[in-house]
């Protein structure tokens, strides 16, 4: 049989713990264990278990490497260790034919060392199962299991001993790593040093100690034919004090020029500037020049003026904003005993200004327009260019995606109910079974109850015969007995049927519905989180607030909420009437229809969409009346508010869950004939009512392409031959 290819496999052992002197196992325990000494740290050990064989490579040390293969049914590997943990004699040899294994050995000397497992004849040998536990190397031996053994004898409950224990190590795994980024949109500029002055002359020897900064500057100026000019801060004292120079200790040997004066500036911490042959020095010379400066004006198209110019300013320009402020003054004025107040309200422009102070824009000039969403950029031309490559890669179209949502609401019904009723009458004696209710009764009369116990009797407490006496010019009986009236007593019901009859009715019905409410509705939205004035939080609650409240939109632009259905009455607010007049009821409107409110919260580069949704289904599931105002709905509410939600563009994300599962069986029987197989049929009733309702929502993020089209968007056609027609009409 031909050799499977050699496999490589890495293995990162927990610890590198080595003996200098271990035994070296023959066999397995027990009376017939063959023990030898081993000069190295590496043994070789077998472990049985319940499912298998595994062969223990003591002392093996950190990180070894095992490259194994199946040479027909002889196991083969080779092993590599980081040091040379040795092995007696070059050579150990394992041997047990009870388990499978006839030999087992492991040669080799210094980092390389060959390990071979041969199966005893009849017995098949498969890879085995690298892991370790910490010290030593374990390769598991699947399906090489020593047959069961009858034990007899006697037990000694008094001799404690050790309780068997499976030893097993999980296999080992590769180690976890974090999914894949994906791409970024990168933009990058080249930005020249604004630091280092640009500058030739000759060589420079020159050495300084605790040197003014401004005199050796000075020097090299001259030195290699510049003019300077140093430019102070502008200060409450003198010159000097307003602007603290640090003294520079310096060492040129045959340096260049530029190098020399550039470590100079660096030294003493203030910017130098050439304009043409003339060096200025000074703390803020970037924005100082003899030559004439630039001014452009930007009209942005998807950023806001604001928000692009708060970029700018972190970046060290520095910006004048605008912002109007409203003052209301409130005047009041008193005549007589009666006091009159006014207010009047001014608006102002203040400027407000703001800037990092560091950065590459340091000496650019800034402002806004907000009602053009311009900004203007004032400064050297450098600089205005370096902000004009900041404002084109940040004005860049934001992206759009198209939320396909197909929300799928399933109800279903069974109810199930199957009853017996029959009456049999022999004689003055009636037997009824009313839906698996037993009633029974014996005789003409049926026997008083409470409530009829006094009138059965005529009024006797006791129910015995009273003594009447009469008086009166035609009374004629002076002394009667009054018997007790049998008229109000009860009758047996089964006196009205014929007798010796049997009457019987049977009931049995199942009622089952199914309701599948479907609702496809499509949002597109932004990624922008900008909050959009006039707009509102809260859905309209009814038709009247939706047709007169004049918020437009949601309060941010990421988000959308769409509300179908028709308007029920879910509850009253009810007002007390005054003088005498009546109460009055005021409905409270609910939805029954579906609900559905989405936000996008981001489009990567890598065609990814996070959102997160809550759909909500209402449906009238009955309806109860109040007294004095009228019927109301009872709604069957199922809603879904999920997190943060991550899909990749054009997958469909199914989620479920919203499962509401109600069975109720109710049984009304005889005793024991009721229980009884087949006939106990007739002396019961039984009811099952199961109901299940199920919300599905389908969740189909597409991004739209505004360059290409695409289904939604500029390239929707919709699904309606009227909206088809009308479509592609000229007139639309």
């Amino acid at each position: 049989m031909p050799s499977r290819p050699s496999r490589l496999i890495p293995l990162a052992l927990i610890g590198s713990l080595a003996l200098a002197e271990c035994d070296v196992v023959f066999g397995l325990g027990g009376s017939g264990a063959i023990r030898a000494q081993s000069q190295g740290s590496m043994n070789l050990r077998l472990r049985r278990g319940n499912d298998g064989v595994e062969l223990v490579i003591e002392g093996v040390g950190d990180q070894p490497l095992l490259q194994q293969r199946l040479n027909g049914q002889v196991w083969e590997g080779r092993l590599q260790t980081q040091g040379a943990p040795g092995v007696r004699n070059g050579q150990v040899r394992l041997s047990d034919p009870v388990i499978g294994i006839q030999s087992a050995t492991l040669v080799g000397s210094g980092s390389s060392y060959a390990l071979k497992v041969t199966p005893s004849p009849g017995r098949p040998l498969k890879d085995p199962v690298v892991s370790a536990d910490g010290r030593d190397l374990i390769l598991k031996f699947s399906g090489l299991v020593v047959a069961p053994t009858l034990q007899t004898g006697r037990l000694n409950l008094n001799t404690p001993g050790r309780v068997p224990q499976t030893q097993y190590a999980p296999p080992l795994r590769p180690r976890a790593v974090a999914p894949p980024l994906g791409d970024m949109a990168v933009g990058t500029m080249v930005m020249q040093n604004r630091s280092y002055v640009n500058v030739s002359g000759p060589p420079v020897t020159l050495t300084l100690n605790n040197a003014p900064a401004k005199d050796a500057l000075m020097a090299l100026a001259r030195l290699g034919g510049y003019g300077f000019v140093f430019v102070g801060e502008q200060g409450g004292g003198s010159q000097d004090a307003a602007l603290p120079i640090r003294p520079v200790s310096i060492a040129f040997q045959n340096e260049s020029y530029a190098r020399a004066l550039n470590g100079v500036l660096l030294a003493s911490g203030l910017q130098g500037k050439l304009d043409g042959r003339t060096l200025m020095v000074g703390s803020k010379v970037s924005a100082n020049t003899f030559g004439p400066q630039m001014s452009k004006v930007y009209r942005l198209n998807q950023s806001s003026a604001v928000s692009a110019a708060k970029y700018l300013g972190s970046l060290g320009a520095s910006i004048q904003e605008p912002v109007p402020l409203k003052t209301t003054s409130i005047l009041e004025e008193a005549s007589g005993d009666a006091s009159n107040s006014s207010s009047n309200t001014s608006e102002q422009i203040e400027i407000r200004s703001y800037s990092s102070g560091q950065g590459p824009l340091v000496g650019l000039i800034g402002t806004t327009d907000s009602r053009l969403q311009t900004i203007t950029l004032i400064g050297d031309s450098l600089l205005v260019k370096l902000a004009e490559g900041y404002l084109r890669q940040i004005d860049l179209r934001q992206r759009q995606v198209a939320l396909s949502v197909r929300i799928l609401d399933v109800s279903l019904d069974n109810d199930s109910t199957i009853s017996n009723s029959f009456a049999f009458r022999y004689g003055n004696n009636f037997i009824l079974s009313d839906r698996g209710e037993l009633v029974g009764a014996f005789g003409n009369l049926l026997p008083p109850n409470n409530s009829n116990f006094d009138a059965i009797a005529g009024g006797a407490e006791s129910g015995k015969f009273q003594r009447e006496i009469v008086s009166g010019r035609d009374a004629q009986i002076a002394d009667r007995l009054i018997p007790p009236s049998p008229t109000p007593s009860r009758i047996n019901p089964g006196n009205v049927f014929p007798k010796d009859n049997l009457f019987d009715l049977i009931r049995s019905i199942i009622v089952s519905s199914s309701t599948k409410t479907l609702a496809s509705p499509t949002l597109i939205l932004s990624e922008n989180p900008v909050e959009i004035s006039g707009g509102a939080d809260v859905a309209s609650s009814g038709v009247d607030s939706a047709l007169q409240t004049a918020t437009i939109g949601r309060s941010k632009a990421n988000e959308s909420f769409v509300t179908v259905g028709t308007q029920e009455t879910v509850n009253y607010i009810v007002s007390a009437g005054q003088n005498g007049a009546p109460n009055s009821c005021q409905p409270v409107l609910g939805t029954a229809g579906l609900t559905f409110g989405a936000r996008v919260s981001k489009i990567d580069d890598n065609g990814f969409v996070s959102f997160s949704l809550s759909p909500t289904i209402a449906a009238v599931t009955g309806t109860q009346n109040v007294e004095g105002c009228g019927p109301r709905s009872i709604l069957s509410l199922r809603r879904l508010d999920t997190g943060s939600l991550r899909v990749r563009d054009g997958q469909t994300l199914v989620l479920t869950g919203v499962i509401s599962d109600r069975d109720a069986q109710q049984v009304r029987k005889w005793p024991i004939l009721g229980d009884l197989p087949l006939i106990g049929q007739f002396f019961r009733e039984s009811a099952g009512d199961r109901a299940k309702r199920e919300l599905v929502v389908l969740v189909t993020p597409k991004i739209i392409s505004d360059e290409q089209g695409g289904s939604y968007g500029y390239g929707y056609q919709p699904s309606l031959p009227a909206a088809r027609q009308l479509m592609s009409s000229d007139s639309f």
